[in-house]
């Protein structure tokens, strides 16, 4: 890869956006991008922009954008020769970071991780011996290059199995990243059946925990139709009927599928405890599954919460009771009392809730 030192001069009309940039590069903040366009006003183009020899655009893409709008004819360029595919994008992802500074979006992130991670040859074990220096990269030099620590990194990776629908949402912040990493672990068609949920719900936020409930029930559930069909499978054997009877039963939980399963009931079938819930992924899930299904859901969901709810109170014990013991200062020592007072009426609302039950 030679990228030409002499600079040159090419028609704006005649240059194109790299396919991928707007996958891997967000685009300019509105006051970047003013300063920006002042600067061209003033001085014209003192940065020249990088292309291939076929007038693809690696490095300017604003400048050339703003050319554009301010109807210029030429733009000056470097031109890049003999680089691979995998050396452009790697271009294409420092050049852009030098110039925009932290990228925002975690999937855009999550991709520029996965562009260095496959042109520095790095895999998830250790690299390869005999790799030259061009190569000898860690997954904490990119952690590093990307601003993330390397836990993070992963997790941003873990994005990319997301269906596209998702990754969206993911960028728009939607779902976030922890979020993100448990959808991931869902099958395709899943991941897809809970994108329609969510959307045809208008869920505003998808929070971890509901994600880990949702998760966990449609395990269940997964556990529980291939019981059947090792249940079926005996029964057949037994009988010596047939090998196609039941065919298909082995297939990925499908949350429209519960439906025709679903007992006639009296009523919602969610409790009042669950009346007070906001609208949440968990909404847009349940009524997609069958009775017991939608309140194993809620269920599960609230002991998460429960345990969430422990550990806050664990951890408030152990880091202000030390502090108490020579409290005497009277403004503290009200806050304090506030903060006991809010306890009780969340323990007593709790006690009410379940005394009724």
């Amino acid at each position: 890869m030679l990228i030409r030192e002499e600079v040159e001069f090419r028609r704006v009309d005649e240059l194109r956006e790299h396919p991928l940039n707007r996958m891997l590069n967000s685009p300019l903040g509105s006051i970047e991008a003013a300063l920006l366009e002042n600067s061209i006003d003033e001085m014209g183009i003192q940065e020249p922009l990088w292309v291939t020899g076929e007038n693809v655009i690696i490095s300017g893409h604003e400048r050339w954008k703003i050319a554009a709008r301010k109807g210029m004819e030429n733009v000056p360029v470097r031109v890049i020769e003999s680089a691979t595919e995998e050396e452009l994008l790697y271009l294409l992802v420092m050049a852009n970071d030098a110039r925009r500074g932290d990228e925002k979006d975690p999937m855009r992130k999550a991709r520029k991780i996965k562009v260095l991670y496959d042109y520095w040859g790095i895999t998830v074990g250790r690299p390869k011996s005999g790799q030259d220096d061009h190569n000898r990269k860690t997954r904490r030099d990119v952690a590093n290059l990307v601003g993330e620590g390397e836990r993070t990194a992963r997790r941003l990776l873990r994005l990319l199995d997301l269906i596209p629908e998702l990754q969206e949402l993911v960028s728009r912040g939607v779902i976030g990243v922890v979020s993100g990493n448990e959808l991931a672990a869902l099958s395709e068609k899943e991941q897809r059946q809970l994108y329609e949920a969510i959307t045809r719900s208008h869920v505003k936020e998808v929070r971890s925990q509901e994600i880990q409930a949702i998760r966990s029930e449609l395990e269940y559930i997964r556990e529980r139709r291939s019981q059947q069909v090792d249940q079926r499978e005996e029964q057949l054997d037994w009988l010596d009927v047939g090998e196609d009877v039941g065919e298909g039963m082995g297939e990925d939980v499908s949350f429209e599928g519960q439906r025709e399963e679903r007992p006639e009931e009296n009523g919602e079938w969610h409790t009042e405890l669950e009346k007070d819930i906001p609208k949440t992924a968990i909404d847009a899930v349940a009524p997609t599954l069958e009775a017991s299904s939608a309140r194993n859901l809620r269920r599960r969901l609230l002991i998460k919460k429960l345990d969430k709810a422990e550990k806050l109170i664990d951890r408030l014990e152990q880091d202000l009771l030390p502090l108490f013991d020579n409290l005497t200062d009277a403004v503290v020592r009200e806050r304090v009392h506030d903060v006991a007072r809010q306890l009780i009426r969340v323990s007593e609302r709790l006690d009410g809730v379940v005394s009724r039950r």
